[in-house]
């Protein structure tokens, strides 16, 4: 396994790639426009980026960075490959760029209708070094935990990573 990093505004066919794994792996009401998302990435701190090995597409990565903190906005890996360790192997490559790497999940309720995939999908980030912070955060599409690879989070750091997405208009709620 070779992964590269691609910035998605630097080849548009992988740019469709990308949109459409984005639009099929997020609930309508997670995401943010893509006209959107992809004109954030032009700004300094905010990527976008498809993740390769070779010629196949792996997944990719959505993210901003403010003051030593890495945070992960949108992560997917292709259906098509999923299960063969490349997600463990970019969010690898993620930690050893970035000194704190963090993201939210969905909390584990256990009257959720997704609450299996939700169990699942924390143990992935728990066994990819992961922590639970204690955290939650109320964003656009509902309540989350928030993981990071430290053990404490710098609340005020990582609420500017929401003032700078929203240009300062919006100042998420952490408890």
């Amino acid at each position: 396994m070779q992964l590269t990093k691609i910035d998605v505004n630097t080849d548009s066919a992988l740019g469709r790639k990308v949109k459409a794994l984005y639009t099929a792996a997020f609930p309508k009401e997670e995401r943010v426009p893509w006209w959107l998302l992809r004109l954030q990435s032009y700004r300094r701190g905010i990527d976008l980026t498809a993740w390769m090995d070779g010629e196949i597409f792996c997944g990719f990565t959505a993210s901003v960075t403010v003051e030593g903190l890495h945070f992960v906005l949108f992560f997917a890996i292709d259906q098509n490959i999923g299960g063969k360790g490349y997600g463990s192997a970019i969010l690898t490559a993620i930690k050893e760029e970035y000194e704190t790497v963090a993201l939210n999940v969905e909390p584990l309720i256990e009257s959720a209708p997704n609450y299996e995939q939700r169990q699942q999908r924390f143990e992935f980030y728990r066994k990819n070094g992961f922590l639970d912070t204690g955290y939650h955060v109320w964003e656009v599409g509902g309540k989350f935990r928030v993981l990071s690879t430290a053990a404490e989070v710098d609340v005020p750091i990582y609420q500017k990573v929401f003032l700078k997405l929203t240009l300062g208009l919006w100042k998420v709620r952490v408890e």
